[in-house]
């Protein structure tokens, strides 16, 4: 593949990023939750990772280490956070999900699947495959290329 091709690439991202994130997020109430964007990024981050240090976490989120203290400091205090220091080095602060939020997220995610089957309800059988295979696809290209 050429850079041509790759640029074509790039470019698609540009497109398809806004229109994930609509989807996804305009289906979250956000004023029935009282939880914001970048909170719900991080619970969702850490629904699929597991345990972080807050420097991976500022990194995976593309934030700084100040706003994803900030947001982790708030979801600590709403119940949603357990914060633990490493025993080997004081300084390193693990975060992970509490039980509670993860039932707040197994909530909120089928909230979300069940308002995204409506809208994906007019897709045929055969584009809803084509599109679950090129997802596929393109979170394995994403995963060689960005920060785990």
């Amino acid at each position: 593949m050429n850079d041509d091709t790759r640029a074509k690439c790039i470019m698609e991202f540009y497109k398809i990023y806004p229109l994930s994130r609509k989807l996804v997020f305009d289906t979250f109430d956000q004023k029935k939750y009282h939880v914001t964007r970048t909170q719900q990024i991080v619970l969702l981050l850490l629904s699929v990772s597991g345990q972080l240090n807050m420097s991976q976490l500022a990194t995976r989120i593309n934030t700084s280490n100040e706003q994803a203290t900030r947001a982790v400091s708030q979801l600590v205090d709403m119940g949603f956070i357990r914060r633990e220091h490493r025993p080997d080095n004081r300084r390193v602060v693990n975060i992970t999900l509490t039980e509670e939020a993860e039932g707040f997220l197994k909530k909120m995610k089928a909230e979300i699947r069940d308002e995204l089957l409506k809208r994906f309800a007019g897709v045929s059988d055969e584009d809803m495959e084509k599109l679950y295979e090129a997802l596929i696809q393109v979170t394995a290209v994403l995963s060689q290329v960005t920060d785990k």
